[in-house]
């Protein structure tokens, strides 16, 4: 059957979800920042190894308040979309499958290109792999959706839990501490060729986590997403301000306390130490995300804030096009073949960066949608989409 829909115009975009995206791409340059910065063959110990107390003080607070929220606020966001998509379809009664399936494998392409010559941290050819496992489920009811949901984004306790009795693949490590002293010198000193050939040793290594634990949880955010839009979340929040200011405060109580608190229950002597940890975790960023979503919708919700927030919401509507740009101006200045600042030692310096980065964007962005209606990338994406 030929497709006839075509893509939602400026004057139907929802603002307040433009708006959750815009700052869901702040959230996700101030936490990328740090990986362009350091490689992840050892993350943790580059940044574990500070050599001034204040930055890894600094670093260690900043981390838990940004890793994996964002990514959560991004994910969440690409469900919603997914759900906007197929009602439009479902309501013009139109093949919904085979234009779903063309647009995630395109969107596959930006994620191998994104990994073959930018960044080995690339999250599109996960969403595109998410994409697809929502297209199963899409017409499910929405308890076994939100069962699905919850298994794929706890998944990671479960394959710890299973691994105390079977040996499975690693799923949380991809530590390689004489690959880091190498990165150090190639990424900051390094030609173009360099930067790629290590980057893919670098992707490699870090396939366990990508496959056991990032792309299942991205496919039950994103499940939590598509559900969202299905009930018409952004709509219930602006109509019940009051309600939902007090699930706020009950959401945010919730992940401030299990923030505090879920490394406590861990017995680290026991063998489902890892399991119970990273269950207690997950818990922890589902409730601190949720706050932000449910923060950022009640803001964007009021008219007047919308308008003075405009700005933010036009960076949400060219999201692939700008985490994207994103990649290419971090990659230039942390690496070799540009300026060549990987391995900064302050953490407060970084955090700079990523904000003037996204000031500028803000600016350019500003400047395009004077004279263009989309994004440069998402044109490309919705022509093949669409035909």
């Amino acid at each position: 059957m030929e497709i006839n829909t075509k893509p939602i115009n400026s004057n139907e975009r929802i603002s307040s979800i433009d708006i959750l995206r815009g700052f869901a791409l702040l959230g996700i340059i101030l936490v990328n920042v740090l990986g362009f910065n350091a490689s992840f063959f050892d993350f943790g110990g580059f940044y574990g190894s500070l050599p001034d107390e204040f930055q890894k003080n600094f670093y260690s607070i900043y981390i838990s308040l940004t890793a994996d929220k964002f990514i959560f606020l991004f994910s969440f966001l690409f469900g919603y979309g997914i759900y906007i998509q197929f009602n439009k379809f479902k309501e013009k009664e139109e093949n919904f499958s085979n234009f779903f399936s063309r647009r995630m494998f395109i969107l596959s392409l930006f994620g191998m290109l994104h990994i073959l010559f930018l960044w080995a941290g690339d999250v599109l050819l996960c969403y595109s792999i998410a994409g697809m496992v929502l297209l199963v489920i899409h017409k499910f009811s929405t308890k076994w959706q939100i069962l699905l949901g919850i298994f794929f984004y706890f998944f990671i306790g479960i394959w710890l839990t299973i691994g105390v009795w079977v040996h499975l693949p690693n799923s949380l490590s991809s530590t390689c501490t004489e690959c880091l002293a190498t990165a150090k010198i190639l990424y900051a000193n390094g030609g173009y060729i360099d930067c790629l050939t290590l980057r893919l040793q670098e992707y490699f290594a870090f396939r366990n986590i990508n496959a056991f634990y990032y792309l299942p949880k991205i496919i039950g955010i994103t499940t939590f997403g598509f559900i969202a839009a299905k009930n018409n979340f952004h709509k219930k929040i602006a109509a019940q301000k009051i309600k939902w200011s007090l699930v706020l405060f009950a959401t945010a109580c919730i992940g401030t306390i299990s923030y505090f608190g879920y490394e406590k229950i861990v017995d680290f002597k026991s063998p489902f130490a890892n399991a119970v940890y990273m269950t207690g975790y997950e818990f922890m960023n589902l409730f601190i995300a949720s706050s932000y979503i449910l923060l950022i919708l009640l803001i964007a919700s009021n008219v007047s804030i919308a308008k003075l927030l405009k700005p933010i919401a036009l960076m949400g509507r060219m999201s692939l096009t700008n985490y994207i740009m994103q990649s290419v101006i971090l990659s230039v200045i942390f690496y070799g073949w540009g300026f060549g600042l990987f391995g900064q030692t302050k953490v407060t310096t970084l955090v700079i960066i990523a904000l003037i980065v996204y000031l500028v964007q803000v600016i350019l962005n500003t400047i395009w949608f004077k004279y263009y209606d989309q994004g440069p990338l998402e044109k490309l994406w919705r022509r093949f989409s669409y035909k």
